[in-house]
């Protein structure tokens, strides 16, 4: 479903976009979605960050260096670049217009708090174009009125 905001921002030339911790985090290691991810990132014109993404991201990157999917040096690099692509990024406020979107999300489906917080975060800000690699969280986005992106393997893709 596309938004009529969405329309209209994308008619003016604008494309406003927040992606959530799940999908930001694929521009920074070659992992199935990475591609896509950065197609998305060139084509923005405006990107913005939920509150809490930059200490998810920083779970996700410490999650994998210490499990070894990331090296020492991959982590220092990828955490590096997202803490500068985060601060170029417009941050979207934790307040209670975000959370009264974020409890409408989770009354649709049972959501991560965290989960409901991007979706929360992207209605609040009006975005264009929300991007998540988590299927259940596009459904929700997209029944709340979000042009939304699922970043997933192409294999993946056909299936669904």
């Amino acid at each position: 479903m596309v938004s009529p905001a969405a329309t209209a921002g994308r008619t003016a030339g604008r494309l406003r976009v927040l992606f959530d911790t799940s999908a930001l985090v694929k521009r920074y290691s070659a992992e199935a979605g990475h591609e896509q991810v950065l197609a998305v990132f060139g084509r923005a014109t405006e990107l913005v960050v939920a509150a809490h993404c930059k200490t998810e991201m920083a779970a996700a990157l410490l999650r994998r260096r210490q499990d070894r999917s990331l090296s020492s040096d991959e982590y220092e690099r990828a955490w590096s670049m997202a803490q500068e692509d985060v601060a170029d990024m417009e941050p979207v406020p934790l307040d209670a217009h975000v959370e009264r979107f974020a409890l409408a999300a989770m009354e649709h489906s049972p959501l991560r708090a965290q989960d409901a917080l991007h979706v929360g975060s992207a209605l609040a800000a009006r975005v264009d174009l929300f991007v998540t690699a988590d299927r259940r969280q596009a459904q929700v986005a997209r029944q709340m009125g979000l042009d939304t992106e699922c970043v997933v393997p192409a294999e993946m893709k056909e299936a669904a």
